[in-house]
């Protein structure tokens, strides 16, 4: 039960989930909890909400902006979920 072993558990939940057709793309507000850990890396996050939300390409997925509370174990950040990695080459910067 070593906490620095390989990848621990994390739960993610989505808030605020949207669609926006314009742009091609789910938004959503993501809440990581993960006790034990300092924080979770952006790549095991796309992979568990490609799983999630059945994305073929999980690198439709873009997550930033996010920011741990303080004392740790939870995270806040934001989420995008392109159709196609067309539409995202032509929105993302």
């Amino acid at each position: 039960n070593n906490p620095f072993s390989g990848m621990g558990d994390f739960t993610i939940r989505t808030r605020k989930f949207k669609q926006n057709p314009l742009l091609g793309r789910k938004q959503f507000v993501c809440d990581v909890v993960h006790p034990n850990l300092a924080n979770v890396a952006k790549k095991d996050l796309a992979t568990k909400l490609a799983s999630m939300y059945k994305v073929h390409d999980p690198q439709c997925i873009q997550l930033f902006g996010f920011k741990t509370q303080f004392g740790g174990g939870r995270s806040t950040g934001f989420g995008l979920i392109y159709d196609n990695l067309e539409k995202m080459k032509k929105f993302e910067p």
